[in-house]
């Protein structure tokens, strides 16, 4: 985020009214509220000299149509948030709650951009809502208004979120499921699916085993359709099998299947998850690199482990980006490889955050400084407590933790790892769409290399 703000700041456009720079003498040109908020006010000028941000009093700045039409209205309500203005592929956001990392992120899921924050008063941003959202055009005011958006159309794609671990045993498998319940409960549409190839765990944990599973239809006549089955925890799922080499080896004719297939039946979900197997297989990366989100969970006592993950997961991200830099015309690479880290097994939260930072300074020291193009910038999602008790007996149930232990500690936190993708404590908006290219999954799942 520093090279965002170095940016932003650099940026002439910055300079609107309404936006000032973290610092005591920008604040003598914000506009006076009511003497009722003038606390509000205050407490928002401090948190922006705090974090080292702009403050922004979105009553008086000037929205960008295009920054507004990137939230859908709903969204920026439920979040407190405004899109103010976008520069250089970053977008500056006026937040009643910028220090909220987790939200910053979820924001850049949602809009497809790197989020630039903005602290602003509450009553403000709700007050800028009603103005921008809810009202006609005017060009009376301070603002500039746009039509209400209308939903964005659905391009038939479900958003992917792809699972994966260097070694078995740190609770991959339990997360998967676990994120998918939580997903669910917010009342999207979202399929399951045990890509663990050949060593498949789901069916064993939910006590789930249906007739047809994953080597059916590669290898038979059977339709992914006749795959998915309907769950008591609000998701569908598709399962593997066991023992099967063949699964952990998909070979190309199989991989281009497999994608024609799962596109036909994504236009029916709002969120696939993959739950990939342990190591560094490549047809495990490519499952996991192809995906809209790539999650990698590790514990304290496999932080090693999980460190070499990310680094083997960005040598093929960077081969794959240069193939198809190559291959596919008009294609832009990703520069950035940002899987998102969740340390499992915690003591407390704060040493899931003290691992994470150890991670991204041991890539920043091992990888980035050497490399030129592109880097490796780990993404925080989250951390889970140790909680022997209630996994033991949720694995006695065959049941997700979400859906026997919803109040157990590690069920709250995944729960609010999931507000990354949408808000459990709201209803899902199927209007909300990720920017995410299923041309680039099928890309390179379908590479010969």
């Amino acid at each position: 985020m520093k090279e965002n703000v170095e940016q932003l700041q650099a940026q002439e456009g910055l300079e609107t009214p309404g936006v000032t720079n973290a610092v005591p003498k920008g604040f003598s040109n914000i506009a006076v509220f009511p003497s009722k908020g003038d606390s509000e006010m205050e407490r928002a000028k401090a948190t922006a000299k705090k974090l080292n941000i702009p403050f922004v009093d979105p009553l008086n700045a000037s929205i960008e149509p295009d920054a507004l039409a990137l939230l859908d209205r709903d969204v920026a309500k439920r979040r407190q948030v405004v899109p103010i203005r976008l520069v250089n592929d970053i977008l500056l956001v006026a937040m009643a709650s910028p220090e909220e990392r987790i939200a910053v992120k979820s924001l850049e899921l949602l809009t497809g951009y790197k989020i630039h924050p903005a602290a602003a008063p509450k009553s403000a941003i709700c007050a800028a809502l009603r103005e921008v959202y809810d009202k006609p055009p005017d060009s009376q005011g301070g603002l500039t208004p746009t039509e209400e958006k209308e939903p964005q159309k659905d391009e038939g794609e479900a958003f992917t979120i792809s699972v994966i671990s260097n070694k078995g045993g740190v609770g991959k498998t339990h997360f998967s499921i676990n994120l998918t319940c939580s997903l669910a409960k917010t009342g999207a549409k979202v399929l399951l699916i045990d890509a663990d190839l050949g060593s498949a765990d789901i069916s064993n944990k939910l006590s789930i085993f249906p007739e047809h599973h994953l080597m059916d239809f590669l290898e038979k006549d059977k339709e992914m359709e006749d795959l998915v089955v309907s769950t008591d925890f609000g998701f569908d799922l598709i399962c593997g099998t066991y023992g099967e080499f063949k699964l952990a080896n998909l070979y190309y004719a199989q991989k281009v299947k497999f994608i024609k297939h799962f596109q036909r039946i994504a236009k029916n979900y709002d969120f696939a998850v993959f739950d990939l197997g342990a190591g560094i297989a490549r047809t495990v990366l490519d499952f996991a690199l192809g995906a809209g989100c790539t999650v990698i969970v590790t514990t304290p006592q496999d932080l090693i482990s999980g460190y070499a993950c990310i680094k083997a997961s960005f040598s093929r991200f960077k081969e794959l980006e240069e193939k198809l830099e190559g291959r596919l015309s008009g294609y832009e690479p990703h520069l950035t490889f940002s899987p998102m880290m969740v340390i499992n097994q915690v003591k407390d939260l704060e040493q899931g955050i003290k691992l994470y930072d150890t991670i991204c300074k041991t890539a920043d020291e091992n990888v980035n400084a050497d490399e030129g193009r592109f880097s490796v910038r780990p993404e925080y999602l989250g951390a889970i407590p140790y909680d022997k008790e209630n996994i033991r007996m949720v694995e006695e149930k065959k049941k997700p933790l979400l859906f026997d232990a919803p109040y157990s500690k590690a069920s709250q936190c995944i729960k609010h790892m999931s507000k990354r993708f949408c808000d459990p404590d709201a209803s899902f908006d199927p209007r909300v769409k990720f920017k995410h290219s299923f041309k680039r999954f099928a890309a390179i799942l379908t590479q010969k290399m």
